[in-house]
């Protein structure tokens, strides 16, 4: 059994790929979250995917919404010891003991295989996934700000991603791997205006 891709799948203001502000994200956009729980969900008859996140990232999501449906989900933190709670979540201490755990199984968690493999933060763990070799690809959506200067969110998170060993795909390459509808265009909700990428390695 061949090894799930890897994405990292992220939200990220320009230029200065700020993704949060005091433990939150700064902005509520509708679409674009509908986007990451269709992208995160969607696989293959049979298959399930699975999203990988830092405690914070966890503890952020509001209890009535966790676990993440429809996925596995997998906690990492340093002090955790590679179990499994009752409901089906995943607590692992690093992204090595995850894959390890999983291709011991053969990409199988019960009686589905897994088929795509998403982190989705926060800021630690997506900055040392990006090293990683097994890394795939990259989905961001770029946010940009168009509202009044004076309410610019006062970002104090950011990615420290060089984004030169990447190459940004096309926007069908995007589609076709995601297997879903997506705009090609930038959109706009509120104050921000909004495009999906992907990102493979060059």
């Amino acid at each position: 059994m061949s090894r799930p891709k890897i994405s990292l799948i992220v939200a990220a203001l320009q230029p200065s790929m700020g993704i949060g502000a005091k433990g939150k994200l700064p902005w509520r956009l509708k679409q674009e979250m509908k986007y990451f729980k269709d992208v995160t969900t969607k696989a293959k008859e049979g298959y399930v995917n699975a999203v990988i996140m830092g405690r914070k990232t966890w503890d952020s999501i509001p209890q009535k919404f966790r676990p993440l449906p429809g996925r596995i989900n997998v906690i990492l933190s340093r002090s955790n010891s590679n179990v499994t709670d009752s409901d089906g979540v995943f607590h692992f201490n690093s992204i090595d003991s995850v894959m390890s755990h999983f291709e011991k199984e053969a990409y199988r968690v019960g009686e589905k295989q897994l088929d795509k493999i998403f982190i989705i933060g926060g800021s630690q763990v997506y900055n040392s996934a990006i090293l990683d070799h097994r890394v795939d690809n990259l989905l961001v959506t770029h946010i940009n700000y168009i509202g009044e200067e004076a309410e610019r969110p006062d970002m104090d998170t950011f990615l420290d991603w060089d984004l030169t060993k990447w190459a940004q795909s096309d926007h069908a390459a995007l589609r076709d791997f995601v297997d879903i509808d997506v705009p090609s265009g930038p959109l706009e909700e509120g104050s921000y205006s909004y495009t999906y990428t992907m990102w493979e390695k060059r």
